[in-house]
């Protein structure tokens, strides 16, 4: 099969884990996948040209940046027809259809958040309609596009757990780690205050931040509290820095739909979790003795203090996690799944 994968583009974490890490195993089961994104991306904001052209012309730049971006998508739309199937992460194409019709390819629609309620109910709820098949991140995502689709499969956001692995290595310290996007370091000012008490208590203990930028919620000093400039090279270096990881969440319903890769991060490199029981975190907790699911504040630092005190619970934990990643979350255990999907469609 030659498959080509849309996605929003080679930065995008979902984009990453959800199709793009899947390039070199198909192709090692003899099948090609190609990841593909528009220029200028779908959410570009207009270039200073637009903005110039509307201050002498009267002219929307929003407009002329629209144009811009379907005049752009022909190269990628006639490309389309070289292959067998076409694998889309989440809304990423303008809203014109004409041309995606004329192509006549099958089209699954991948999507790993509850993407709806910022993407627009009826712009999502076209998509799925649309698609000849949903591959939907957890059972909440899942249920939501069976009301406009009959062939819905559940597939799970998964980790390269050759790239991600537990490091001999051991910490200096008892170290607190999180691993996330700029936007979703907001998570962590729920249990801030909770973080900022245990490490006042706990002066050999540190809180370790991986993103790509810091979010100014902490009082980073680069010793209790400190940040780490996130890259894909050296992600598995960094994850095994920590002793746990966490995952705080509010239960809402946009945070009912992530696909907790955190989590599954933490996993593979064989660390314990502390993650809030939402959504799929609450799914994965039920399925192995491989951390807690703190609820209140006083759950966190309970399981925090618990986990410093005992170093071979922590070991054992995060065993159990390393071997459901494996057995269950991984790219190896899910590329002959899609494949047999991806089959069964054409």
């Amino acid at each position: 099969m030659k498959i080509l994968g849309l996605i929003s583009s080679p930065f995008d974490p979902a984009s990453r884990v959800r199709i793009q890490q899947y390039e070199v195993p198909f192709q090692s089961s003899g099948h090609q996948l190609r990841c593909k994104y528009y220029r200028p991306l779908r959410d570009a904001n207009p270039a200073g040209w637009a903005k110039n052209l509307q201050k002498i012309s009267g002219i929307n730049a929003w407009r002329s940046s629209d144009l811009i971006k379907s005049i752009g998508r022909m190269p990628l739309l006639i490309q389309q027809s070289g292959y067998d199937i076409i694998w889309q992460n989440r809304l990423i194409q303008l809203q014109h259809l004409f041309w995606e019709k004329q192509l006549r390819k099958p089209v699954v629609f991948d999507f790993d958040d509850a993407i709806w309620l910022q993407e627009g109910e009826k712009q999502v709820q076209q998509k799925i309609t649309r698609s000849q098949l949903i591959f939907a991140g957890n059972s909440y995502l899942a249920d939501y596009a069976a009301r406009f689709h009959k062939d819905v499969r559940i597939v799970p956001t998964t980790v390269d757990t050759a790239m991600l692995q537990p490091s001999s290595k051991k910490a200096d310290h008892f170290n607190i780690g999180w691993i996330g996007t700029y936007q979703n370091q907001q998570y962590l000012d729920a249990i801030k205050d909770v973080l900022i008490q245990f490490l006042q208590q706990n002066k050999d203990a540190r809180l370790i931040v991986v993103a790509d930028h810091p979010m100014g919620n902490l009082p980073y000093d680069e010793k209790q509290i400190q940040f780490r400039q996130w890259s894909a090279a050296n992600e598995n270096e960094l994850i095994n820095e920590f002793s746990v990881g966490i995952m705080p969440l509010p239960d809402t319903a946009w945070t009912r739909g992530k696909c907790s890769y955190k989590m599954l991060q933490y996993m593979a490199c064989g660390k314990p979790v502390l993650v809030s029981p939402v959504g799929k975190n609450r799914e994965i907790l039920q399925e192995a003795d491989l951390g807690f699911g703190p609820s209140t504040e006083t759950d966190w630092m309970k399981s925090l203090q618990l986990l410093k005190q005992d170093p071979a619970l922590c070991n054992q934990l995060g065993l159990a996690g390393r071997k459901l990643a494996e057995e269950k979350y991984s790219v190896n255990r899910w590329t002959p799944l899609l494949l047999q999907y991806m089959e069964e469609l054409i």
